[in-house]
């Protein structure tokens, strides 16, 4: 599984083609997780104000 994609243009450079859509499902997870862990730690640990 490749990351990123490249391709070469008219010059012989190589240039960036974009992102793997493989990768797709561990950035939602790993947003998810950030969320929720940051919902549950301002439940129980967050000072609250009076």
């Amino acid at each position: 599984m490749e990351a990123l994609r490249y391709s070469s243009n008219a010059w012989g450079q190589r240039v960036l083609e974009g992102v793997s859509w493989d990768l797709l499902p561990w950035f939602v997870g790993i947003g998810v997780v950030v969320i929720v862990g940051h919902a549950l730690y301002m439940q129980f640990f967050a000072r609250k104000k009076s």
